[in-house]
């Protein structure tokens, strides 16, 4: 069997060097691999190919084990994904994020995809996207994005058709928490007789390696991620820390903490917004040993997210029993359980309440007790569901 793996899902997304969906499809291509292993011990057939885009990054490793495993990498820029297909036999195409773009929409014996959620649909607007934007394609993409006229006449339409042909059973979906599958058949009733599996998106447990920014002390920090996009929210959680700083002040009190937010790459997007600027430490992205190294040296981790498929970054800080506080929105709670604290992401003085309450030594403690146990749930889950999935992918019962 030939196989066709989407690695442009892989590779930078917007503004985004590393994203969720990125790193989902390396854990899936690597489990992948592990099967191409397993298959040429019994001298099965299972033959892999890669697409991938020459201008963009990709992981050294990903492309030193494609030379070892002699895989072919396919440029997107010299081939369009139908010429992939047809040129290599291919029998499954699969893709770790579906792509909207109409040069991805192929005809193949089996087109399966990991649906992570329907974010476009479930957004509401906000001007604050285009503050975000690096670049004036950014911006004018922000001025539009998740308008209700937009989800209507843009991705609804789209997305319908795609939902049609899983209907139809042209191709074949998977997503990552019940609650995208509840989102997906709930905006389009016609999956709901569909089955389509849930597996926990897989999470590499990377080994953390690194220093902690100069000033900043072992627990002495709340940490915060993905700071270059405003989906995530990481602005309401800053300004509320700000405001907490200044309760604090205002009782003649020394705020003994920093607030690291890492991936931003407009810091004056936060600074424009802040006091206490002093207390804040704005850090581009790092590489995966480093931020690891930032989750286990945390007092505690803070997720603002507005909208998520699955949601890594809680369960690496709960790994080594950092407390978290986090959205109640679309699939945290589920990712979480009761071992997190939840607020409404759209509320900073709510945000705030959160913090004061992980400043209560009593409530951290059980915090932390909790997020060690939820931690080896999930984690079970997510080995269990990797190898489903892999099954799943390539037809295997």
């Amino acid at each position: 069997m030939n196989l066709l793996f989407n690695l442009v899902a892989v590779q930078p997304i917007h503004n985004a060097k590393f994203h969720g969906g990125g790193s989902y499809g390396e854990e899936i291509f690597w489990a992948l691999l592990k099967r191409l292993e397993l298959s040429g011990a019994q001298n099965q057939e299972l033959q892999i190919f890669c697409a991938y885009d020459s201008k963009k990054y990709l992981d050294e490793k990903v492309i030193a084990v494609c030379k070892k495993f002699e895989i072919l990498l396919l440029d997107i820029h010299e081939y369009t994904p139908q010429q992939m297909v047809n040129q290599h036999a291919i029998h499954v195409f699969y893709t770790p994020l579906y792509s909207l773009e109409k040069k991805w929409q192929i005809e193949v014996e089996r087109f399966v995809f990991t649906w992570h959620g329907v974010r476009a649909l479930e957004m509401r607007y906000s001007r604050l996207g285009v503050a975000f934007g690096k670049t004036i394609s950014r911006k004018l993409e922000a001025l539009i994005r998740y308008r209700e006229s937009w989800k209507k006449y843009f991705y609804k339409p789209k997305y319908q058709l795609l939902a049609k042909q899983i209907a139809e059973g042209r191709v074949q979906a998977m997503t990552v928490s019940e609650h995208s599958k509840a989102s997906i058949q709930g905006f389009f009733p016609e999956l709901m007789p569909v089955e389509i599996p849930v597996f926990y998106s897989p999470l590499a447990e990377k080994e953390p390696k690194g220093e902690l920014p100069k000033g900043v002390e072992n627990k002495k920090y709340f940490l915060l991620t993905s700071g270059a996009r405003w989906e995530k929210n990481n602005l309401r959680a800053v300004m509320a820390f700000d405001d907490l700083i200044s309760s604090w002040k205002s009782q003649n009190k020394s705020f003994d903490f920093k607030v690291i937010v890492t991936g931003v790459t407009n810091p004056k997007v936060y600074t424009k917004k802040i006091r206490h600027p002093d207390y804040f430490i704005f850090l581009n992205y790092i590489e995966n040993e480093a931020l690891e190294y930032l989750h286990q040296k945390a007092y505690a981790f803070i997720f603002p997210s507005l909208n998520e498929g699955f949601g890594y970054p809680p369960v690496q800080s709960m790994r080594y029993g950092v407390p978290v506080a986090a959205s109640g929105t679309t699939s945290i709670p589920e990712i979480g359980g009761d071992a997190v604290l939840y607020f409404d992401p759209y509320s900073t003085s709510e945000i705030k309440n959160r913090l004061i309450q992980l400043l209560d030594y009593s409530i951290y403690n059980e915090y932390s007790k909790r997020v060690k146990q939820r931690y080896l749930q999930v984690r079970q889950r997510q080995k269990e569901d990797l190898e489903k999935a892999v099954r799943f992918i390539i037809g295997s019962n």
